[in-house]
């Protein structure tokens, strides 16, 4: 098995742990700054923790477009998954405020009840999240058995998604359950989550190339 993952499951497991040493080590850096202000600005939109994070996810989208262009053997794959990793670049980097003046002032749940945003910009929203959900669903069904395969082999690229998956709920759920909201840790923690899940995408994305050339040449 170890013959056909690339790169090994060795150099796999090492990643995983450099991963989580550096999501630790940020967090334990951000715990122990005695300034609140300087602590919010480095996980504020534009601070240093939000933009590794927005460029980690940019760099796979651009990556992803880039081999939808040259794979032709998969770009059927690529093609969905730029779309959907531009929508996710997009929305890391709070380009859905933009629409209207109101959005940023209001949860999303409370977006198309509130009275200020214009009917069109609602329905001009509506339609980019109902073509992301048709997109992110024919994607699904398309790759999960081959990605159920890979990830039974402990391919390193499947790893990698799985493990995105996990980081990515848990910052959604300190995003969303109250008990975070009342805390100093709950956004630190929060965003240390969301740009870590933005880092280990693009590693994913990565390690795929590197299965697929190291398949190429082993055949």
């Amino acid at each position: 098995m170890n013959r056909l993952t690339y790169p090994s499951q060795k150099v796999t497991y090492v990643l995983i742990a450099l991963v989580a040493v550096c999501m630790a080590a940020g967090a334990g850096f951000l715990l122990s700054m005695d300034d609140p202000v300087q602590q919010k600005q480095l996980i504020s939109d534009s601070g240093l923790v939000q933009m590794i994070g927005q460029t980690s996810i940019a760099l796979a989208f651009f990556l992803c477009l880039f081999f939808a262009v040259t794979d032709t053997k998969r770009r059927s794959s690529y093609l969905p998954l730029s779309y959907l990793l531009m929508f996710y670049t997009l929305r890391e980097a709070d380009y859905h405020y933009k629409v209207s003046e109101y959005a940023k002032a209001t949860q999303f749940k409370r977006f198309y009840s509130h009275e200020m945003i214009p009917l069109s910009t609602k329905l001009f929203m509506a339609a980019i999240v109902l073509l992301f959900l048709v997109v992110l669903y024919r994607y699904l069904m398309q790759e999960k058995e081959g990605f159920l395969l890979a990830l039974k082999k402990r391919l390193p690229w499947a790893v990698f998604s799985l493990a995105w998956a996990c980081v990515f709920v848990l910052s959604q759920l300190i995003d969303q359950l109250p008990i975070f909201h009342h805390t100093v840790e709950g956004p630190l923690f929060e965003e240390i989550f969301e740009s870590s899940a933005e880092v280990i995408a693009l590693i994913a994305v990565v390690l795929f190339r590197i299965q697929v050339h190291g398949e190429a040449r082993a055949a």
